[in-house]
């Protein structure tokens, strides 16, 4: 969070990020997948269940922790994946294992970082990683204190809120894992952890293709209405300032094969719903605690949104509302506390939903326009 909130006041420029034929995403030309690939990008093992995994990671962790963690690192280090199949058999893959991430990655931030392991898609064939490939694994930033392995299961909770509401979101799969450090520097450890769905899987799944943005700006008209609408009102229900849609900050660009743009939230553990003790809003906001809810999405009747498709957005989060509850009370390790902070949090959301007045008042009074 810095510049590109200096970028978001209540009136915008407009972006004209358009090819040659008029197409701002012409370049990328697509191929259909075929349905047999998005059948099995939708039925994937991995993510067909909600049972918590018990995995075991071994790699060199002692060596992974003390390297050089000031940038994003592309290298990999070898490592092993086990766990046990529902007959009870026991698997294993051999695996590549690499440090992610901004904040979470520093060493100054994390103990321990974000890792992204690579299951190499070519052997897990009829395995419980079939058809995965690489996968972001969010892991306990410190050990000391119980918090900080709550701050992932609510997280966790977070990626499900979004996946009740719609399938343009990366699915989860919550895990207990056994940390084996393989240099014998380090004793093991267990902490709760979750696999993140590869971007690719999610776009496949959804008869579509991840974008690569290096354009600059992104124009928040050619996105879909109703989705991006959705994710507005999202990042407002959970309280999440730590994104953008123009910046592609927080944000991943996904495409149709009918041309049509989507972005897709990920990371958020500067959240307000997930409320970690690092989480601060960024200067230039009109908030001083991320638990403060502010709007950043555009207002009804702008770049031919209709106010109708709003309220069509609303009445799904109101149709969702319970299932998505039932997913948090179903969250093992969470703490009764934060359990019911959280639903006192949505259950403060939902009453603004419930009132025309609110909605204006309290939501829609810090919307932003596209202008000139």
């Amino acid at each position: 969070m810095d510049l590109l909130f200096r970028l978001s006041m209540a009136v915008l420029p407009i972006w004209v990020l358009v090819g040659a034929s008029g197409s701002p995403l012409q370049a990328q030309e697509l191929e259909p997948p075929s349905q047999e690939e998005i059948h099995e990008a939708r039925t994937a093992p991995l993510f067909a269940s909600h049972e918590v995994l018990s995995l075991t990671l071994e790699a060199d962790f002692h060596t992974l922790k003390r390297e050089d963690r000031s940038v994003d690192s592309e290298e990999e280090r070898p490592a092993v994946l086990r766990w046990a199949n529902p007959d009870g058999s026991a698997d294993s893959l051999d695996i590549q294992v690499r440090t992610r991430g901004n904040y979470r990655l520093q060493r100054r931030n994390c103990e321990f970082p974000p890792l992204r392991i690579n299951v190499k898609k070519k052997s897990t064939k009829g395995t419980l990683f079939d058809g995965q490939d690489k996968l972001k694994l969010v892991v306990t930033c410190k050990l000391g204190q119980d918090y900080w392995e709550q701050y992932v299961l609510m997280e966790y909770g977070t990626y499900r809120t979004l996946n009740a509401l719609t399938d343009l979101s990366f699915r989860v799969r919550l895990a207990q894992v056994t940390y084996v450090d393989t240099s014998e520097e380090d004793e093991p450890f267990t902490r709760y952890a979750f696999l993140i769905e590869d971007d690719e899987m999610m776009a496949l799944r959804n008869g579509g293709k991840r974008i690569e943005w290096s354009a600059g700006q992104l124009d928040p008209r050619l996105l879909e209405h109703h989705h991006a609408i959705l994710v507005d009102v999202f990042q407002y229900m959970i309280g999440n300032t730590d994104w953008s849609g123009v910046e592609m900050h927080n944000m991943e660009l996904f495409q149709t094969f009918d041309d049509i743009p989507s972005t897709i939230p990920f990371d958020f553990d500067f959240s307000g719903l997930v409320n970690t003790r690092y989480a601060t809003p960024d200067p230039s906001l009109p908030i001083r605690r991320v638990r403060q809810r502010l709007f950043r999405g555009f207002c009804p009747g702008d770049m031919g949104r209709d106010p109708e498709e709003y309220e069509a957005v609303y009445e799904l989060f109101r149709e969702k509302k319970e299932e998505i509850y039932d997913a948090w009370r179903a969250i093992e390790g969470l703490e009764r506390d934060r359990l019911e902070e959280t639903l006192e949090y949505f259950d403060d959301f939902y009453e603004t939903l419930d009132d025309p007045g609110r909605i204006d008042s309290r939501m829609l009074r810090a919307c932003r326009r596209l202008g000139g």
